[in-house]
């Protein structure tokens, strides 16, 4: 109600009007005749009260208002515990203690009462004061979750695990069966790295909570982090024989078996899931990969290719099959791209994966229709353009990579992928070198263990003939790929060449050759290596 009667006051100054005018009706519509001294009293009591609330803004004036509401209801907790909050608003500790402790002796039980005494000790920097007070209560009131949280949060900002343990242990003692109690040592035994222990206390907590999803969460989390995969495998199972429609736990179960690669049980439950939900792109998904996972591969692309498209699923799918199409049967790689082109998905996702599968197999001018396609229909998409001017720079035009990306620089000054494109498209021109170092300085700077922008740059130096800072900058490139990059490996090799490292250099050449996806590239470093014979 507070906060409602704030945000009214500060609306419109005019609103205490329009509600004295509220109560006055009410009053009337309730038959109780004006003049009676009963009701002159409450109008007085609400117009006092709404006029404390209207002077937020002069707390002195807002309390006396409220005593004069006090005054004339003088058994009203509410309003008592109004003037508490401007008591503690107005930094009066004293008289909001003497109210708030008035308040707790008259009745112990209101958990307002203590929580409001409570606030008021750790205010004054009196934590022992508020310990003592929260631990008789609980002593009483042993099940009481919200009273035993705020005590054990102020143990732990205390660092004080000890006396936590033993509140909780003290509790546990007088209520065996006091599951959140054993919630709560279970958190300070694992903060205590004692983690036999605090497994002891998370699975008597679940006892309680058994079909509570975030303390099963939890409970999981922790077993996980233990390595105690079996018990945690156990609980899952356990959960889904009670609820096999929670699609949540199903997911959780799963990616439990894929972190391990325990594809058998993957499949097993998966296909166990499919019987209900028969056509679940999802589930269909994680099938194909588990059985990837698991060597069955003919099996796996069949079990993508069901998957419908035009479901958020089906890009992934399509991303596998491409995958395993282009490992172990090359020949059928692009006409499936060609057929899912047919399918005409208006996906700008979708047209960002044909432009760049199409470049990653060689098939740039593919790429290049299906990129200007998608452009289309995602005109200035930047994404989109930076696949489309990659096919490009894979057939070496590198006038129309800068026509393609150079309207971005304005628009994206600080993108370091903007940046290296035209930094590199100029130093493969071999022009407008010292732009381009700029352009490329300023890229690392936002991306400095980008293996790519390290390349660009150490490429720039070494047309500008500074073979040392280009090896420095390449070599960092190459320790820093996932994954061997032709290009990259090749560049590397030039410069150790110009050194006259010769051995080394051959040994990059063949490097390069093993990781290598286009044909051009491939010829021009077969040439390089006739040097080496």
């Amino acid at each position: 109600m507070q906060p409602i009667i704030i945000w009214l006051f500060q609306k419109d100054k005019y609103i205490l009007v329009l509600m004295s005018i509220l109560i006055f009706f009410l009053l009337i519509l309730e038959n109780v005749p004006l003049y009676a001294k009963t009701n002159k009293k409450k109008v007085l009591l609400y117009y006092y009260y709404l006029l404390a609330w209207y002077e937020t803004k002069d707390l002195n004036l807002a309390e006396e208002f409220l005593k004069k509401a006090i005054k004339l209801e003088p058994k009203s907790d509410f309003l008592k515990k109004n003037l508490i909050y401007f008591y503690l608003q107005n930094q009066k500790l004293l008289e909001a203690e003497k109210l708030a402790s008035k308040l707790y002796q008259e009745d112990p039980q209101d958990q307002e009462n203590l929580f409001w005494l409570s606030k008021i000790y750790l205010m004054q920097n009196r934590p022992s004061k508020t310990i003592e007070l929260l631990e008789n209560y609980l002593e009483k009131n042993p099940k009481e979750e919200k009273v035993l949280s705020f005590l054990v949060n102020i143990y732990l900002e205390q660092k004080d695990w000890d006396s936590a343990l033993k509140t909780l242990e003290k509790l546990i003692n007088i209520e065996p069966k006091n599951y959140t109690a054993w919630l709560f040592k279970a958190r300070i035994l694992k903060e205590q790295k004692r983690y036999e222990e605090a497994k002891v206390s998370y699975l008597k907590a679940l006892e309680g909570f058994p079909n509570h999803k975030l303390i099963l969460l939890e409970v999981i989390r922790f077993l996980d982090e233990i390595s105690n995969f079996s018990e945690a495998e156990k609980l899952l199972k356990d959960y889904l024989t009670k609820y096999p429609e929670d699609k949540d736990f199903i997911r959780l179960l799963l990616s439990f078996y894929l972190e391990r690669s325990a594809w058998e049980e993957a499949e097993k439950l998966l296909k166990e899931f499919l019987e209900r939900y028969e056509s679940d792109p999802e589930l269909l998904f994680y099938l194909g990969l588990s059985l990837e996972g698991y060597q069955k591969r003919k099996e796996a692309l069949e079990i993508y290719q069901r998957i419908p498209p035009y479901t958020p699923w089906f890009l992934e799918a399509s991303k596998r099959i491409v995958g395993l199409l282009k490992k172990y049967e090359p020949e059928k790689t692009l006409s499936y791209l060609e057929n899912l082109a047919k399918l005409n998905i208006e996906s700008k996702e979708f047209f960002i994966f044909l432009t760049n599968v199409a470049e990653i197999l060689d098939w740039c001018e593919k790429g290049i229709e299906y990129g200007q396609k998608g452009l289309t229909l995602f005109p200035q998409d930047l994404d989109l353009t930076l696949a489309l001017a990659s096919n490009y720079a894979c057939l070496d035009d590198y006038q129309t990579v800068l026509k393609l990306v150079k309207p971005f620089l304005q628009k994206f000054p600080e993108d370091p992928y903007v940046l290296n494109f035209i930094g590199y498209a100029y130093v493969e021109l071999n022009e407008n070198l010292e732009e381009a170092e700029r352009l490329l300085v300023k890229a690392l700077k936002n991306k400095p263990e980008d293996p790519y922008i390290l390349d660009s740059l150490g490429w720039l130096y070494f047309k500008k003939k500074d073979l040392d800072l280009a090896l420095d900058y390449i070599e960092r490139a190459v320790k820093n790929l996932k994954e061997d990059d032709t290009v990259i490996i090749e560049h590397l090799a030039d410069v150790v060449w110009q050194k006259k490292d010769l051995n080394r250099a051959c040994e990059l050449y063949k490097r390069a050759l093993k990781a290598v996806v286009h044909k051009k590239d491939k010829d021009r470093i077969e040439k390089k290596l006739q040097n080496c014979r």
